[in-house]
């Protein structure tokens, strides 16, 4: 897996810190208000301004100011602490979401996520039509779920492991790998190389000890872990692994639909057509060999299906009196704008869910837009792997804002994304001299030039 070799400072550095301490405590803050909301209105409001913040900081930081290139030799010597890293924390999460897993049984009156992940998978290994309705459960549904929020639970049905183990696993070797992956190649001072060594699973474990029920009746972890390798993968120049992620995350939560065409875009300017041509085509190959050709093309009312049950939970979801003053309290748990619409929209309530989601697919397409804006202005101002990261955050940010059923897991995602944020920032020595060899001397850069 190789990472960008990016270009030594070139600019001032005066500001540099301040931006930097920007980033570090927007993060702070973004962590802060999700372990301890401060109520359904306000919370929303600081957590999302969190998150902006982090990226405008990032933005300044980086203006300007490409790092140096990696040192093979720190490297080769961080690897091996980065993987001991990754162990031990993985050692430390696992003991504290152990008795969280042993007290909550998986039940399908708790949760139906996994029970519904279950039958995908009991069917798949006994060769069985996936997508058909299901009448185990307590209600019948229509399975919804795309392949790879299932395919990954195959193995542990087989051999009988609890799904949440299997998730977490996941999310600790495959997600925080990738971002160790990245890190032993940052340069970076050896206190901040440790210090962000141990983040994700700090972050994690308090995310866990703050709200046991965060992780203990979803796998949400598997999905965090594809998108970990996302934002690693924006930061290398493999396409295979690109499109790898891309695929990963637009079959299972496909949130970041909306951003993949200005990724597809930036790829085509700045890393030449033929790679993005390569990630394009890699990416839709999956998508074809994944779900349409073994799934979709042999039913095509199956989107239509999913598309009608996820219209049937959100309806329940917004009907429900079992919140605070007899409210529906995913809504009003403090992590969406969706108590906004259902507070202040109108009287119907299909019309108010019909304007969140609307407002979800304007705002956050609005956000790709003004990336993409701002990028062309700033084009020869920036590296555009860390213009692909800072987007990334700042599109999640927004479409899990302003989702329509803000679960708290679902925000959750954003903050492992944050992650990749905080750990390139502040990468790179404070070098003004220019070093020739490390100059960027592709065709693309040279066209720029």
């Amino acid at each position: 897996m190789r990472f960008p070799r990016f270009l030594v400072p070139a600019g001032s550095f005066q500001r540099a810190w301040l931006w930097q301490a920007g980033v570090y405590l927007s993060f702070w803050a973004e962590l802060q208000w999700f372990v301890h909301p401060v109520g359904p209105f306000l919370n929303p409001v600081l957590f999302y301004a969190a998150s902006v913040l982090m990226c405008v900081f990032a933005a300044l930081y980086w203006l300007d100011r490409p790092v140096a290139a990696p040192n093979l030799e720190q490297t080769s010597r961080r690897f091996p602490l980065a993987w001991a890293g990754l162990l031990l924390g993985a050692v430390w999460v696992l003991f504290a979401q152990a008795p969280i897993i042993a007290s909550h049984p998986v039940d399908v009156r708790a949760s139906d996520i996994i029970p519904i992940l279950q039958v995908y998978a009991t069917r798949f290994l006994s060769g069985e039509v996936i997508y058909r309705y299901s009448t185990t459960l307590p209600y019948p549904i229509f399975p919804n779920y795309l392949p790879m929020q299932w395919l990954p639970y195959v193995p542990a049905q087989y051999l009988g492991i609890d799904y949440r183990w299997w998730a977490l696993g996941l999310l600790v070797l495959v997600g925080f790998g990738a971002y160790q992956a990245v890190l032993a190649q940052q340069r970076q001072q050896w206190m901040l190389f440790v210090l962000k060594m141990a983040l994700p699973a700090y972050v994690l474990h308090r995310l866990i000890t703050h709200n046991s029920e965060l992780y203990a009746h979803t796998v949400e972890p598997t999905i965090i872990a594809f998108y970990c390798v996302l934002a690693a993968s924006v930061l290398s120049r493999s396409a295979i692994l690109q499109a790898a992620a891309l695929v990963a995350c637009l079959l299972s939560r496909y949130s970041v639909v909306f951003w993949v065409p200005f990724y597809l875009w930036l790829l085509w300017r700045e890393a030449g057509k033929r790679h993005a041509i390569a990630v394009a085509g890699l990416v839709g190959v999956g998508v074809l060999g994944i779900y349409v050709v073994p799934y979709l093309s042999k039913d095509w009312t199956i989107f239509t299906h999913a598309f009608a049950e996820y219209k049937i939970a959100t309806m329940g979801e917004w009907s429900r009196t079992d919140g605070p003053d007899g409210k529906p309290p995913q809504l009003f748990s403090g992590f969406g704008f969706s108590a906004f619409w259902y507070t202040y929209g109108p009287a119907e309530l299909k019309t108010r869910i019909a304007l969140a989601q609307l407002g979800d697919v304007l705002i956050s397409s609005a956000v790709v837009a003004l990336s993409a804006w701002l990028y062309y202005r700033l084009r020869h101002r920036y590296d555009y792997r860390i213009v692909a990261l800072i987007t990334l955050k700042l599109y999640l940010a927004t479409f899990y804002a302003f989702i329509q059923t803000p679960y708290p897991y679902l925000t959750s995602l954003g903050l492992f994304i944050s992650l990749f944020v905080v750990m390139v920032t502040g990468a790179g020595e404070r070098s003004k001299a220019a070093v020739p060899e490390q100059v960027d001397t592709s065709p693309t850069k040279l066209a720029a030039a």
